[in-house]
């Protein structure tokens, strides 16, 4: 199934991801959620993004959270927000799905 790949730094999942899922949901894109990776968040998001059919990695730490596509270089993610509100959270799961789909992206704040 097509799916945008969402992996946790960490054997916890923070406390953004119902947020960050509840952007996706609104998209109607399809996502996985996986925890346990460790490392740097933008090459965690950039392999996500190589491993997903929709060519888009999301890396979730408690302060932080990258999105990345495939196609960009490994240290140019889309987005990488520190200091993640639910309202910011929300938005790049809304964000991620639109780059799978291809539609504008909100603005982050």
């Amino acid at each position: 199934m097509p799916r945008i790949h969402v992996r946790c730094l960490g054997e916890e999942e923070p406390e953004w991801i119902p947020s960050l899922k509840n952007g996706l949901e609104e998209e109607g894109v399809s996502w996985v959620v996986q925890s346990g990776f460790e490392g740097d968040g933008i090459a965690v998001a950039h392999e996500a993004a190589i491993e997903s059919s929709l060519k888009i990695g999301v890396s979730v730490q408690h302060s932080r959270i990258v999105i990345h596509h495939k196609q960009l270089p490994t240290d140019n993610p889309v987005f990488d927000v520190s200091a993640v509100t639910s309202a910011s959270a929300r938005t790049l799961g809304s964000n991620s799905a639109r780059l799978a789909k291809g539609t504008p992206l909100k603005p982050v704040n």
